[in-house]
């Protein structure tokens, strides 16, 4: 790769998302040049929580490709055949795969890949840049190393939520569950007493792993629900995660959209798989006989402050009741934040858009809410800017490859099971030659959301769906 390349498609992370768009392209026939930059050192698919007897709660015949292309070399069957390892899986008669197993098949159809993947470089910032062709994308790395593209796919994943009170407490001892092995394995040797903050299906593996740990003391899980609930995997509820339901989904208006996914929560979110919960309350039975606090639950409790206590790296927490607002306090040498990822949107927890978007959001189209007005086919149309080399030259386009859920529903919240369907979705539009409006990309055949800027609309000077005031461009 030369100093000035421009590629056809960049794609900033390396994950899932970005892998299936990697073999999609392959499978399609898209014949542009495309590179990926991933900032781990190798690929890797929740290798913090790689835990042993975890499984995906997702069919595995749902996997990167098999949907779109039953014949494809890069199946999970596939994979399984190629290990010598088909006939012993479908022995086990299990409903889904041990999570390491599928890390293995993820990083198996990532090693085809290899030669189109920059690993070990994370990206820093994304600007607009101008060339003698016209504008482009310029990608920054935390090694100095700029990239340039013409699309840009951001596969990156969601960002880790991180409540308030602990904000200012990160560190080794206090980690989102996104650094939950290399976290533990660095605090090995010590009697720890550890607080476990959240009720989803991460919260309760990692309460049974610490409870299976010689090292641990005391294990407390803090959520403000009652406790630990059954996810819902009814079969009609699960519909989300199908193709059809995105179609369903997405022309809806933006306060039907919040409904829905409020009113379909417990599919995805604060909600475990029942033979976890089988197992956790059998453990909590068997410590009950003994006499044992080794395990205690504080349901409808929430971490209001966070502080040093008594040195020696110990954290005070102040645990208040969310229905009494009485308050008790508990200390923690390490705590764990399973806590989810954060949302596009304007609520407490929410980010507007993606932090890689920060300095080309004033050429984003954007909803009245002013996050990115995402079209169907995962593109988010950008102003041009009035430039010698605007007209006539290839518009940009950008997609945002797996954060999509306020537009398109709870399969693009880190699901497996949309991989293909979505992937498929972003190349066949890569593989369209883009329409153009007064120098803005314009998503074809695509139904504005309720609130989306017609592109014709858009301006280069932030005065984008109210976002900036008018009186203050004056």
């Amino acid at each position: 790769m030369t100093e000035h390349e421009i590629h056809s498609v960049l794609g900033i992370g390396f994950g899932p998302a970005n892998l299936s768009l990697a073999v999609t392209m392959e499978e399609l026939g898209y014949t542009g040049r495309s590179r990926f930059v991933e900032r781990a050192g190798d690929f890797q698919w929740q290798d913090e929580q790689l835990i042993d007897g975890a499984d995906i709660q997702n069919n595995p015949f749902r996997d990167l490709t098999m949907p779109r292309n039953t014949g494809s070399a890069y199946t999970f069957v596939n994979y399984l055949a190629s290990q010598g390892r088909l006939t012993d899986y479908l022995h086990l008669n299990s409903k889904f795969p041990l999570r390491r197993e599928y890390a293995g098949y993820l990083r198996w159809v990532a090693d085809s890949f290899r030669d189109a993947v920059d690993y070990g470089r994370s990206a820093t910032r994304l600007t607009v840049a101008d060339t003698a062709d016209g504008e482009v994308f310029r990608l920054e790395t935390d090694d100095g190393r700029q990239y340039l593209g013409e699309t840009v796919v951001i596969g990156t994943g969601r960002s880790p939520r991180i409540p308030p009170a602990f904000r200012r407490s990160l560190g080794p001892t206090v980690f989102h569950a996104t650094r939950y092995l290399s976290s533990l394995r660095r605090l090995r040797g010590r009697a720890l007493r550890v607080a476990v903050v959240g009720g989803s299906q991460s919260a309760i593996e990692i309460v049974l792993d610490l409870l299976g740990r010689d090292d641990v003391a005391q294990v407390v899980s803090v959520q403000r629900g009652i406790g630990f609930r059954l996810k819902d995997t009814s079969p009609y509820s699960r519909r989300v995660f199908l193709p059809e339901f995105i179609d369903y989904f997405y022309p809806l208006p933006a306060e039907t959209k919040r409904r829905i996914r409020a009113e379909l929560r417990s599919i995805n979110y604060a909600a475990c798989d029942q033979d976890v919960i089988d197992r956790l309350a059998t453990v909590q039975h068997e410590y009950e006989l003994k006499g044992s606090d080794r395990l205690r639950l504080m349901p409808f409790s929430e971490v209001s402050e966070v502080a040093p206590h008594g040195g020696g790296g110990v954290h005070r927490l102040v645990v208040r009741d969310v229905n009494t607002d009485t308050r008790s306090v508990y200390d923690a040498d390490v705590v764990v934040l399973a806590t989810g990822f954060r949302d596009f949107g304007l609520g407490p927890d929410d980010e507007p858009y993606h932090p890689l978007l920060t300095d080309v959001a004033d050429r984003l189209a954007l909803t009245e809410e002013g996050i990115p007005a995402v079209a169907r086919d995962y593109s988010v149309p950008v102003a041009r800017r009035s430039s010698r080399h605007s007209y006539g030259s290839r518009p940009l386009r950008l997609y945002l490859n797996g954060l999509c859920e306020a537009s398109h529903g709870m399969g693009d919240a880190g699901a497996l099971a949309v991989l293909s369907a979505r992937s498929t979705d972003i190349v066949e539009s890569l593989m369209l030659e883009p329409l153009e409006s007064d120098g803005v990309l314009e998503p074809e055949g695509v139904l504005a959301p309720e609130g989306m800027l017609e592109p014709d609309a858009l301006l280069p000077d932030r005065r984008i769906a109210g976002l900036v005031p008018d009186e203050a461009l004056r």
